[in-house]
């Protein structure tokens, strides 16, 4: 399990690193102003992405961890025809989106979307269910990640954010292709590709639960920036800092999610309630650790990043500290735990309590605070779903109890019966 859990950091290490090496030197080169639409861009993918992954990057991973070695090409045969169509259609939606909210920089808007889109057709979550490490690295992370440090020397070259963006373009293309490739080259079957729009857009319907959690996670979430973009467009930066370093932990955490859904499948139903419990408890502590690191570095880290040029203080890294600490929990009870538990139904009413909750606290918080009342109001919807979380895994867990086999799931229509 460490030398897993190692691996599955080494991937997440190098692609953080390269990240943090690029924010100075893009803010230093394009400017604090089309650096925050650049991170705009990227958190808009995050919720116009749920219409390309559909569910496979949530519950995509335990589906695959569920399924006989053989079975799983042809899943992910059928998961990227599916998600290529979507790619089609969703891809103009956001450059409308975007282009509206930012007239003047239409070609950055243009390849920014196509950039920040892309990585949602790869096959992370198909490694991750695999439990291999090594190929989650080479084949997915990696070439993203050269892409990122070579569109820095673009940067330094050019200062041009549209080349930059597009030379990013390129490598997740890249990477994309060459995941696929091995999939089906390494398969001990030929997996079959229909490509007929109907039997495509036929398959979502399986995906239902699963697209309804992370478009409603993905909304809220991704909110806060849009709002911000659209109304508040002079402290975008500002709030976007604050984004950049909560993503940076969460991606810092994503190798402990990924060893969590791999491993509690792998003891067998006669196991899966204990490690359940396992994973219930460590969480929080790692979640805490990781918020209050977050509140106390926040400000110091966001003056390196931006070099001085982005006023982020305490007022801003509290709130996304609380947010980090929810989010890290919820991830584990949700996408391992839940999912693990055929509550797929369950994990998609939490994200729905989440935006119900935080949608109406956002709008309130940007007109009455800016930027730290939208900071506040997330973190408050992130506690929401928190505390439901628990409470659905307390309730399943007594369902699946002693004498009650728990299985792992393989396919959400199970969630619907129950």
């Amino acid at each position: 399990m460490v030398k897993r859990l190692v691996s599955f950091a080494l991937t997440i290490g190098l692609s953080s690193l390269v990240g943090l090496v690029a924010v100075p030197i893009i803010i230093a080169g394009a400017g604090p102003e089309l650096w925050g639409i650049q991170a705009a861009l990227q958190t808009a993918a995050t919720l116009f992405g749920v219409g390309v992954s559909f569910g496979w990057g949530t519950t995509g991973a335990a589906e695959i961890a569920g399924l006989p070695v053989d079975q799983r090409p042809q899943e992910y045969a059928n998961s990227l025809v599916s998600r290529a169509y979507l790619m089609l259609a969703v891809y103009p939606v956001m450059f409308c989106v975007m282009g509206i909210l930012n007239p003047h920089h239409l070609a950055l808007v243009a390849v920014g979307a196509a950039t920040f889109l892309m990585p949602f057709l790869g096959a992370s979550w198909y490694f991750v269910g695999e439990a291999r490490p090594a190929r989650l690295f080479w084949l997915d992370g990696f070439p993203q990640t050269f892409g990122v440090a070579v569109s820095v020397v673009v940067m330094i070259m050019t200062h041009d954010l549209v080349a930059v963006l597009a030379t990013q373009l390129l490598f997740n293309l890249g990477a994309v292709t060459i995941a696929a490739r091995h999939i089906f080259r390494s398969s001990t079957a030929s997996p079959h590709f229909d490509l007929s729009p109907r039997s495509a857009f036929g398959r979502l319907g399986h995906q239902r639960h699963a697209v309804a959690t992370s478009a409603t996670a993905a909304l809220y979430v991704s909110l806060p920036l849009l709002i911000i973009n659209a109304v508040a467009p002079a402290s975008l930066s500002l709030y976007a800092m604050g984004d950049k370093l909560f993503r940076f932990a969460l991606t810092a955490f994503g190798p402990f999610l990924q060893l969590v859904q791999g491993w509690l499948p792998e003891g067998g139903p006669e196991n899966l309630r204990h490690r359940i419990r396992q994973a219930a408890r460590m969480t929080p502590v790692i979640g805490f650790g990781g918020g209050v690191a977050i509140a106390a570095l926040g400000p110091w880290a966001a003056a390196i990043l931006s070099a001085h040029r982005i006023d982020f203080g305490p007022a801003l890294s509290v709130p996304f500290g609380v947010v980090f600490a929810a989010v890290a929990v919820t991830q584990v009870i949700g996408l391992a735990c839940l999912v693990q538990l055929r509550a797929t139904r369950a994990l998609a009413q939490s994200t729905l309590v989440g935006a119900l909750c935080g949608i109406p606290l956002i709008a309130l918080g940007a007109a009455l605070s800016g930027a730290v009342g939208v900071a506040w109001a997330l973190a408050i919807s992130e506690l929401a779903v928190l505390v439901y979380q628990y409470a659905s895994l307390g309730r399943r867990m007594k369902e699946s109890g002693p004498g009650r086999k728990a299985t792992p799931p393989i396919d959400n229509e199970a969630a619907e019966g129950r």
